[in-house]
This record gives structure tokens, C-alpha cells and sequence, in this order.
């Protein structure tokens, strides 16, 4: 098994960083200028704390 086969091309990289980067900034903006469905995915959220009660995620 040749290593170069399996590791995709610096390009290929690059252009998935640049879609996954988009989807990104299209679903915050998206979320800003809704605020019902801003609220919708805050409340279907999972908030996990520690024993202080600090959130952690």
C-alpha cells in the first residue's frame, strides 16, 4: 500500500477546508438573522457542566 494513494492531494485538502469553512460562516450567518431558529437550536442543545457548574460544551 502506497501512502501517496491514501493521503489526498494538497488541493483536494484545501478546497474541502475552503467548503467546510463556508458551511460554516453560511450557518452563523444564517442563525444571526433568524432569531426563532437561533433559539430552536439553543434549546435542542446539549450543555455539558462540570460539579462547579461551569459548561464545558
Amino acid at each position: 500500500m502506497n501512502l501517496k494513494e491514501i493521503i489526498p492531494k494538497p488541493e483536494a485538502m484545501l478546497r474541502e477546508g475552503v467548503i467546510v469553512l463556508a458551511g460554516v460562516l453560511l450557518a452563523a450567518f444564517v442563525l444571526s438573522r433568524f432569531p426563532k431558529l437561533q433559539a430552536f437550536v439553543s434549546n435542542n442543545s446539549v450543555t455539558v457542566k462540570d460539579p462547579s457548574g461551569n459548561v464545558l460544551f
